[in-house]
């Protein structure tokens, strides 16, 4: 397959910065790890503007939970993904960026639309065939990534998942968090608990049954559209008018219903194997364009290659964690939780792995034991094109970035390069200037690696 084709204070505070001395901690002697469980929850629509730990917003929401998790943990403050949620899912899965997957956008996943093909490898197919010990494996909450072409409602296990209970996708066409369609190993029934809540009792109704290790991937759906007010008990906000009137304020309280929920989860599973467990939590992409508040900019955040589009929160944390609290600086990509996740269970993913196919993922694990060492990658990478599949693209894009350079290239649209080091920082493309010795040099290393990247 071939593609052709203002930063605010929001992304100056969540871009990329050097790991200074005063961040560097002495070196500790690490005993071996027993490798554990692993515990991937995604947040849906939520960007590093939305989480208070972050401090990317001066009005983020209260994330009380997340915060505390993040106490615990590394925070990831330099982590991108792509900016629409099926891509990004897919990504994590199969360590794979969206051009090899052919997923560039969102799956309508009631259509007989192109979705994750079966012939991708996810990692619990990968761990039924090289963990040295089995791992049980259960996915929860929001899935979208089929569709009724590609498996419908048992897509998920046909992906090596041997039990799914959640939701194929969003909720339209008359559902809402409230009433709503939920599979269980392809059989559908319809929920009325809320959905966050729903998500979270299927979680822990399941880990007990999970004999380890296991590797559990849960999905909320919140807090994408449709906005509504959650359960009074989960939030702090006083609601006001109808969620089309104040959808920021109906937002924010779905994010906090969400960390509610997602704090209700940690501290409701048995103490003894949240300690065997590496949990990650990451939004999908960023914050929606409808909800954000300056300084953030509309039309520059979630479905953008802009910084509010792709740059996301993600936090681990876990029996590899040497320094609790801590914050890594170096950039990470969403395909590198694909090896990260692999590696909890002794499984390595090298060149050639498996039946020789790319991978684009690098094993973020010598972060959670040094988060201030050397960077693992010079780069990040993300995409978008419409619609999925292998082409051809009404819409494509490519978005590439250093510690201070990024490029973005667009089918039928100029070039933007900017320094993101910068106060103008997205808001002033270089391009529409002679470079200077230094830009030049960058913008070259930078055009370089994505043609690169892209025809391999």
């Amino acid at each position: 397959m071939t593609l052709r084709s203002t930063t605010t204070a929001v992304a100056v505070a969540c871009t990329f910065v050097a790991a200074s001395a005063a961040q560097q901690a002495p070196q500790q002697t690490q005993a071996p790890l027993e490798r554990g469980n692993v515990l991937l929850v995604v947040a849906d629509d939520v960007g590093c503007d939305m989480i208070a730990s972050f401090g990317a917003h001066p009005a983020a929401v209260p994330t009380p939970n997340i915060d505390a998790f993040a106490a615990t943990g590394v925070s990831f403050v330099s982590a991108y993904t792509d900016p629409v949620c099926s891509p990004s899912r897919a990504c994590m899965l199969t360590g794979r960026y969206g051009f090899r997957t052919y997923l560039g956008d969102a799956i309508q996943e009631f259509q007989p639309e192109y979705s994750l093909s079966q012939w991708e490898l996810t990692v619990p197919e990968v761990l039924a065939l090289k963990s040295p010990r089995p791992v049980t494996n259960a996915a929860i909450g929001k899935w979208h990534l089929g569709s009724i072409s590609n498996g419908g409602p048992i897509h998920p296990n046909l992906e090596g998942f041997g039990y799914f209970r959640g939701t194929l996708g969003n909720f339209f066409f008359g559902q809402t968090y409230s009433n709503y369609t939920k599979i269980t190993n392809g059989v559908a029934s319809t929920s009325t608990t809320y959905a966050s809540t729903d998500q979270v009792n299927d979680a822990l109704t399941r880990i007990p049954l999970m004999r380890e290790p296991w590797f559990m991937y849960m999905g909320f759906n919140g807090a994408h559209k449709p906005f509504h007010a959650p359960p009074a008990n989960l939030h702090t906000y006083a609601l006001s008018g109808s969620p089309d009137a104040t959808p920021h304020e109906h937002y924010r309280a779905a994010v906090q219903a969400m960390d509610t929920e997602f704090g209700r989860l940690l501290a409701s599973i048995n103490p003894e194997v949240l300690a065997r467990t590496t949990v990650i939590f990451i939004g999908d992409n960023g914050s929606p364009n409808d909800v954000v508040l300056a300084p953030s900019i509309p039309g520059q955040s979630k479905g953008t290659l802009y910084e509010g589009g792709v740059h996301v929160p993600l936090i681990v944390s876990g029996p590899a964690v040497n320094y609790p609290g801590s914050r890594c600086y170096a950039p990470v990509n969403s395909v590198d939780l694909f090896p990260t996740m692999l590696a909890r269970f002794n499984v390595t993913v090298s060149k050639g792995f498996l039946d020789g196919r790319p991978f684009d993922g690098v094993d973020l694990t010598p972060y959670l034991a040094q988060p201030w060492r050397a960077p693992l990658r010079e780069w990040v990478f993300s995409t978008k094109f419409v619609p999925n599949g292998v082409g051809p693209y009404a819409a494509s894009g490519f978005m590439i970035r250093d510690a201070r350079w990024k490029l973005i290239e667009r089918a039928g649209q100029t070039e933007q390069f900017f320094d993101m080091a910068s106060p103008q920082g997205e808001q002033a493309n270089l391009l529409t200037a002679p470079l200077t010795p230094a830009q030049s040099s960058a913008y070259d290393f930078l055009k370089s690696k994505m043609k690169k990247l892209i025809e391999s």
